[in-house]
């Protein structure tokens, strides 16, 4: 053969392999590295680690592991592209904080006038309470309710230790156990007492006893654990629905028995915190998140309710009471399932909750404009209207949050589907493989993709 043959397979050779080099730096980017540093997963697992939520062995494996394959990217970059990822960090950083923002943002705690209110209520209550449970009947049946409002009002005053280092969620975390403490106590108040006549004041002192017990152990668990307010808030709404559906249970049985029905309130709260525990732990959910499931099952509670009313009119049973049951369980289902991935933020899930409730009463004033007599179209058109808006506003919002995705840009209006899988721990089981011997070629490393792409008809 010409000389020329071999001196140009000799120059083929040289390309392809100086084209491979190049190519093979080139996946290291300043983007890229970015990019990966805010992987969803990572970020929920690292925000648990930086704010003390104690990490499974899992979640801890994978921060290690995910920070060394973060590390060796790094190291891998060019001086350009570390220049250039410090440069537009900066820029990029404002991208991610963007409506699927999900990060804590540290504030000077201050107590608001809600506070205020709030402590009033509660202690004056508790004031009021003993006053009914004792029977006082001179003056100091006025002036017990304020004593004890003022002096829950005080607390900072009295017991500043306990308040320091405080922040806003863990006053949450304390009003929610109050409220929940309140429900629980009067539950076993009824378990105990039943039909007798002592039952109403027992339930007042246990109702006192619980929320004083309940708020406490919410105040002090949260300053300890600092949990998220999405798991906060996830158990102010299963505490609640876990009664009603307890009790729910109970009237389709139609039960008569008082014990038994304060029974059910109890179990039912008790459960109601437990799964939304167990829930919480499987996917962290924001504030607004759960306030976007809370509007949804309140929704769907009315027209469970109304369905109800129109089954009341032909078969008079206690087992329509499941009906707005189910409602309840299907909103909360659907909407924990729905919001996954959008992390709403607070006030988008605030603007949510209001916006359903108003449109609730939108409905109620046409009713009473039309002078309906149907309880079926009282309950029904309320609570259509506000699951309506709840639906529309929700995915206007969730559209707006996962704008930024790249993917869902291609797949837009397509008529093919297109996918990436990025598995960052074929990086680790890369580096362990051994190349079998007697495999000889420019690609001579046999190793797993880092990114699966997909094209999908």
């Amino acid at each position: 053969m010409k000389p020329s043959y071999y001196l140009t397979i000799f120059l083929f050779f040289v390309a392809f392999a100086l084209n491979t080099q190049i190519n093979a730096q080139g996946i290291y980017t300043a983007r890229g590295y970015w990019e990966e540093s805010n992987k969803e997963t990572y970020r929920i697992i690292k925000q648990k680690s930086t704010t003390g939520i104690a990490l499974t062995a899992d979640e801890t494996s994978y921060l290690q592991d995910f920070e060394t394959y973060l590390s060796n990217y790094f190291q891998r970059l060019s001086e350009d592209e570390k220049a250039f990822y410090t440069k537009m960090k900066e820029q990029w950083d404002r991208e991610l904080m963007g409506p699927s923002n999900i990060q804590i943002v540290e504030e000077e705690f201050e107590w608001r006038g809600r506070d205020y209110a709030t402590n009033i209520l509660f202690g004056a209550y508790y004031g009021a309470s003993l006053v009914a449970v004792t029977e006082i009947s001179s003056a100091a049946a006025l002036g017990i309710p304020l004593l004890t409002g003022g002096l829950w009002a005080l607390g900072p005053v009295m017991v500043p230790k306990k308040y320091e280092n405080i922040n806003r969620s863990v006053i949450r975390a304390s009003n929610t156990g109050k409220f929940l403490g309140l429900i629980y106590g009067g539950s076993l108040a009824l378990m105990i007492g039943g039909d007798q006549d002592y039952t109403g004041q027992l339930a007042l002192g246990l109702s006192t006893v619980g929320s004083i017990a309940l708020g406490e152990v919410g105040f002090k668990l949260q300053k300890k654990r600092n949990f998220s307010e999405g798991h906060i808030e996830l158990i102010s709404h299963y505490g609640i629905i876990g009664p009603w559906l307890g009790a729910a249970t109970l009237i389709a049985a139609e039960s008569g028995n008082s014990n038994l029905y304060g029974a059910a309130l109890l179990a039912g709260g008790v459960g109601g915190i437990l799964v939304a525990n167990n829930v919480s732990r499987k996917y962290d959910y924001t504030k607004g998140d759960v306030n976007n499931i809370s509007a949804m099952s309140l929704a769907t509670t009315g027209i469970g309710f109304a369905i109800a009313a129109e089954v009341l009119q032909d078969d008079i049973s206690g087992a329509v009471i499941l009906i707005p049951a189910a409602g309840t369980v299907l909103g909360t289902i659907l909407g924990q399932k729905a919001v996954k991935g959008v992390y709403l933020n607070k006030k988008q899930g605030s603007t949510i909750a209001l916006s359903t409730g108003g449109a609730g009463l939108v409905g109620f004033g046409l009713a009473a404009i039309f002078e309906t007599d149907s309880p079926t179209l009282w309950v029904g058109i309320p609570s259509v209207l506000a699951l309506a808006t709840q639906q529309i506003l929700f995915n206007k919002y969730k559209k707006d949050n996962l704008a930024g995705n790249l993917l869902s840009k291609i797949n837009k209006d397509k008529p093919y589907r297109f996918t990436m899988k990025v598995t960052p721990e074929n990086f680790f089981v890369n580096q362990r493989m051994i190349v079998p011997s007697g495999i000889i070629g420019i690609n001579s490393n046999v190793s797993n993709p880092l990114v699966n792409l997909k094209l999908a008809f």
